[in-house]
């Protein structure tokens, strides 16, 4: 009796200690720390939405909400951000704002994404498409149909893909838009290629090739216009130029001219003295032509001093042009240096302030690490060993392989005295059960404390037959749990047999878990109850008690879900129960050494390390 009393004391601590472990770890998952001077700044938003609420406006409202989930997305807070986008989407209904509506869905979407919740981002995408159409903008259509193809993709669902894509692809060609075009047949093609249309794969390749041509092109039309733009300049300085020299050569003609003009007149007069008359007629066609050619060059001197003007006032304002742009690329270097070396003391203290978060959030680790492994010690303690199963019955095994360090699965077995006081194996009567909490981790491991005590004190109370235990552990969990008063809806769900060597039967029940035997190579399952243990389960509930006869050897087998439940293979499907029991069936004439080795290498080859265990695995077998 005092050796018992100790056991339990023992337990009771443990239970204490993974309770205060649980409640400090699951609240330390759902803070995010940020950084002194952000938690000032959400504080500060969060105390002006409440004013702008009460003071009805609303825009300024939705404006400072957005700024705290914008604030908790960028320091690391994925879970906060959601939530604070998803307060602001009734206000924004309210003011009829369906395009920051669409704009948060698709925020949203991309969170998930970032947590690989690609289930969740596809709804949010959905949503965003949805107030897209709303607002009726083509352009803002095709880019949500694109993200809702992406997530699709991602997910292997390409036939849901291909249509979505081929929408957006119509939108996109309508708009004009190659390189939204261009987006919209790189993931077309990568669909069809997973699906095995070569022909259809290699066509839209060609549209790309096209494509990619025709922007290339264009770059280079656009690289030259601008080196054209450049030129001219250039072009009318080398034209005034050319005029100027004209008119140079214009003027000298004419004076040259004028010169052979008057010589001429002086010759003529000395020769022909006797027409005087005419003479002074003809020296006065000559005034009045040399004033002519005279006032004619004094044009062309003036057209050519204009000209000159034009061209100096060219050059000045070219030249200020240049000093212009030289002045402003000056100061957009200085500025974008100053902007630099500040980008770069803030980025510095950033990664100062990070590294020292890093370093907090590391000693947390470590310490909450070794809490979990010294909690899994105390399981691994409280848990009866695979030898005193052998005790019991030398033909057992049991294959017990957590996804966590500690175990929402669990097994208990317990001897049934006879009415000496003593147990005696292969006479004495025996319980054994596999039991599957709700979750994994810390908090099915403090589900599993309360459950293997509990079975543990209705055997004691002289409670043998398999559904009435089940009956009492189901008003022990609710009543531990507290789950008439609470919103708690914990509970477990398992298989329980109790083993009589005079009688040669097993009696078994199941709160949703069968019970698979092996008898002359046939395999039976008998399936247990839909009720689980606790959670939303009526404290009133009944249990099915069902009594198999042991004619011979008969190997029997309870299981969790773990093992059925995992992703793998070629395909990445579940494992599936009836492959399971064909497993059972083909290696039950083995040893049990030998059939737990097999489990094990089964299952890690089906998983591979493509995919995560999903859950907590627990197969428990043994032979009477």
């Amino acid at each position: 009796m005092m050796l018992y009393f100790r056991h339990v004391v023992v337990r009771i601590l443990a239970v204490l200690f993974i309770a205060t472990f649980a409640l400090s770890y699951s609240s330390g998952q759902q803070i995010t720390l940020l950084p002194k001077d952000k938690q000032e700044d959400v504080d500060r938003y969060l105390e002006l939405v409440e004013r702008y609420k009460q003071a009805g406006n609303l825009q300024q409202a939705i404006y400072y909400i957005n700024r705290v989930a914008f604030t908790y997305w960028e320091n690391g807070g994925l879970r906060e951000a959601v939530t604070y986008f998803l307060e602001s989407v009734p206000l924004n209904e309210k003011v009829g704002n369906l395009i920051d509506i669409k704009a948060i869905y698709s925020n949203i979407g991309l969170i998930y994404t970032d947590l690989e919740r690609f289930d969740l981002a596809l709804d949010y995408f959905y949503k965003s498409l949805e107030y897209r159409r709303k607002i009726n903008n083509k352009s803002e259509i095709a880019a949500g149909l694109i993200d809702v193809a992406f997530i699709h993709g991602a997910l292997r669902q390409h036939e849901k893909a291909i249509p979505l894509l081929e929408e957006a692809l119509e939108l996109s060609r309508g708009l004009g838009n190659n390189r939204l075009t261009l987006n919209c047949l790189h993931l077309l093609s990568f669909n069809y290629d997973r699906t095995g249309n070569v022909s259809k794969t290699q066509s839209i390749n060609a549209m790309i090739t096209q494509i990619e041509q025709q922007l290339a092109k264009q770059d280079v039309a656009e690289v030259y216009e601008e080196i054209v733009g450049k030129s001219q300049a250039q072009v009318e300085r080398e034209r005034m130029e050319k005029a100027r020299q004209a008119l140079e050569m214009e003027l000298q003609r004419i004076q040259a001219q004028a010169k052979e003009d008057s010589l001429f007149f002086v010759v003529q007069t000395k020769q022909d003295s006797l027409e005087r008359a005419e003479q002074i007629a003809l020296q006065r066609q000559q005034e009045i032509e040399l004033l002519e050619a005279h006032q004619k060059v004094q044009e062309l001197a003036q057209s050519e001093q204009e000209a000159k003007l034009r061209v100096q006032q060219t050059i000045i304002i070219g030249g200020a042009a240049g000093v212009g742009l030289l002045l402003i690329l000056t100061l957009v270097i200085l500025k974008g240096y100053r902007d630099k070396r500040n980008a770069n003391k803030k980025l510095n203290q950033q990664n100062i302030e990070i590294q020292a978060q890093r370093d907090q959030i590391q000693r947390q680790n470590e310490n909450i690490g070794k809490s979990i492994n010294y909690a899994q010690g105390i399981q691994k303690a409280l848990l009866p060993s695979q030898q005193l199963l052998g005790d019991y019955i030398p033909d057992s095994f049991i294959f017990f392989k957590p996804r966590d360090v500690v175990s929402g699965d669990y097994y208990w077995f317990k001897a049934i005295p006879n009415e000496d006081g003593e147990f005696k194996p292969g006479v004495d009567r025996f319980a054994i059960s596999a039991i599957d909490c709700t979750g994994h981790g810390v908090p099915g491991a403090f589900l599993s404390m309360i459950g293997y005590n509990l079975l543990d004190e209705i055997i004691n109370k002289e409670i043998y037959k398999p559904g009435d235990i089940l009956s009492e552990l189901n008003k022990g969990i609710r009543k531990a749990l507290r789950q008439d008063e609470t919103d708690n809806r914990d509970g477990m769900d398992m298989a329980l047999c109790v083993y009589d060597p005079q009688e040669k039967t097993i009696e078994f029940a199941g709160a949703k878990n069968p019970l698979v035997y092996i008898a002359n190579g046939e395999v039976e399952r008998v399936r247990g109850d839909k009720d689980s243990i606790g959670g939303g389960t009526s404290p009133d509930a009944e249990y099915t008690t069902h009594t198999i006869k042991v004619d011979g050897n008969t190997w029997i087998y309870m299981f969790s879900d773990g093992f059925i439940d995992q992703f793998g293979g070629n395909d990445g499907r579940k494992f599936m129960i009836k492959n399971f029991t064909n497993l059972l069936q083909h290696i039950h004439t083995l040893p049990p050494g030998e059939q737990r080795e097999i489990l094990k290498i089964t299952f890690n080859e089906w998983k591979r390390k493509n995919y995560p265990q999903v859950d907590d695995v627990l197969v428990v077998g043994f032979k009477v």
